[in-house]
Parts: C-alpha cells; structure tokens; sequence
C-alpha cells in the first residue's frame, strides 16, 4: 500500500547568495516531500516557481503530489519546492548583479546539499511559466548536472510575452524612482495588474540586461521620458529566448534524459507560438521530447505536474 508523502521544510544556506544586490535572503526554506524509504540514487525533482511563493506544508502542490503518490507514479524520487522569492516578485533563475546569481544557488548551493541529505541520482526540474523558462535555462546551461526537465509554457518568443508590458511599466514608473517604486510595492500585501506588469518588466531587465552604471544595475528597454523602444537593450533580451537560442543548443539538449513542453491554446501571453517554436525546433533536431497542447489558459493549470512529473520520473530512474 501506497503511502502519502512525508513532508518537511529545511533551510539552505545559499552562499552564492551572498551580498545580493536587492539584499534578498541568502538562507532558503525548502519543502521537501519524501517517501517512507529513501532508496539511493532516486531522482531529485526541484520546482522552480513562475512567481514569489513561500513553500507552505499542505498546500495545493501538496495534493497533486500526494495523488501521484497513492497511484505509484512518482517511484522513490524526492521532490523539493524551494522559495526562491526576490524583491521584483520574479526570478528568471540566472545570475545577474542586478539581482543575485540563482543559477549559481541552485547549480552550487542547492542541489549538492539536497543530493547529500537525500543520497539522489539525476536531477530534474520542472515549472510553469518563468519556473518553466528556468528550467529550460538551466538545463541547457548546465546538461553535466541538470538531466532533465519540464517546461509548462514558459517565456518564449518575448516579442509576443514581454512588448504588451512596456506601455504599461513606462506609465506606472513615470516620474518616480525605481527604488522607490520597487521597495513601496515589496511592503504591500496585495498587488493590482499594473503594478505586477511593472514589476515583471523591471524583474526581466534586471536579469537580461543589467548594466553596472543604471541606477538599479540593469537597463530597460525603453526610454524613462518618452517611453520609445530601445531596440539595443532589447537584443540583449533576446539572448535568452528559448525560441531564439534553442536551435544553437541543440547538442546540449540531446544529452537530456527527458524532455516535457506543454502549452495552452488559450495562454492569455501568447505562450501558444514560443511553446509551438521550441517543438518545432527540437522537431527538426531529432530531439527526443514530449510536447502537448491543452485546453486552458496560463492560470490555474498545477494539475498540468500530473503528466510530466511521472514522466519525468520514469526516465530519469536508473
């Protein structure tokens, strides 16, 4: 019989966290979900968020996971949801000096000290939307250590997720400091839609193009007073688009153990087209993933883990 998951939050000290730019916490809350037994060598699963979350004992990942469980779908592997919360309520799971450098975290600081409590083999990870980008990111950043991953619509093609925003941001951060702007929204409880675009556009500058001499260490792409498009900031953007860089990391990705895209046909950021890109292009490659195209919107669609957890699981048990 089939046991629920224990479930336990421990701390991890991130060093390369250290002195962060946006003086974010360097030691992390990691809930951890777990069998009865620990058998060596299962694979470790770590969640990357789309936005600012604390890892919460019972909540609705909890379920999802514990569903899995009752059916033998997720074998002896370890499971981890970390917070990895920053001030602009974002994190694109890459280093930046604008922000901090999460991709050295999670490569140096988180998965060597979970892998030695645990005793696990391959790592996996997986998200939905900027935790989808990130794993996608990092894996192929990174295939010597990340062995695969699941990407649920995440950023891709940004000229159809991110361009919407910017009118948006240049009204809201009109006349006002950047600092200010961001420390005021970081004391609030509850944000209203603007406000997140905002601070989804200064998030996303602050990774893809951080700049030592801006006032917040990145640049953004479009000028403060007239709001016009700064196509020379936004190239530096496009850098880090899964549909733009997938085709040079084809190698990269054919080392992967497991490949999982998903997407819905009515994603109100267009994810549709990036999502239809990176599979057309690994398609072509002959790289061996799984893509599907469900009935639904960018929100509300955790069930989504159901497929791509014991996916993951299968082909990343040795």
């Amino acid at each position: 019989m089939t046991m629920l998951l224990n479930q336990k939050i421990i701390k991890i000290r991130g060093e390369s966290l250290k002195d962060n730019f946006l003086g974010d916490p360097v030691e992390r809350d990691v809930l951890v979900f777990y069998p009865d037994k620990i058998v060596e060598n299962s694979p470790l699963l770590i969640e990357l968020a789309g936005l600012n979350g604390t890892p919460k004992l019972n909540n609705r990942f909890s379920q999802i996971l514990n569903s899995l469980s009752r059916k033998n779908l997720l074998g002896n592997s370890i499971i981890i949801n970390p917070n990895f919360s920053t001030k602009y309520h974002v994190n694109q799971y890459l280093n930046s000096p604008a922000v901090g450098n999460y991709e050295d975290f999670i490569i140096n600081d988180l998965i060597p000290q979970v892998s030695e409590i645990y005793n696990t083999g391959n790592i996996g990870l997986f998200g939905k939307s900027s935790g989808g980008f990130g794993a996608y990111s990092l894996a192929v950043r990174n295939p010597h250590i990340i062995k695969g991953f699941a990407d649920h619509f995440g950023d891709s093609c940004f000229e159809y997720v991110y361009i919407p925003d910017i009118p948006i941001a240049f009204k809201e951060l009109k006349n006002k400091s950047i600092n200010k702007y961001v420390d005021e929204l970081s004391k609030k409880e509850t944000l209203i839609d603007n406000e997140i675009k905002t601070l989804n556009i200064l998030g996303m500058s602050a990774f893809y193009s951080y700049n030592y001499n801006s006032e917040m260490n990145f640049d953004l792409p479009f000028d403060r007073e007239t709001g016009a498009f700064k196509k020379e900031v936004w190239e530096k953007w496009l850098k880090f688009d899964p549909s733009k860089n997938a085709a040079s990391n084809t190698g990269r990705l054919k080392k992967l153990k497991a490949i999982y895209l998903d997407v819905g046909i009515k994603d109100e950021y267009s994810l549709y087209v990036g999502m239809n890109v990176l599979h057309k292009i690994m398609e072509k490659n002959n790289i061996n993933h799984i893509f599907e195209q469900f009935n639904g919107g960018h929100f509300g669609n955790s069930k989504r883990y159901e497929k791509s957890l014991p996916y993951l699981v299968n082909n990343l048990t040795e």
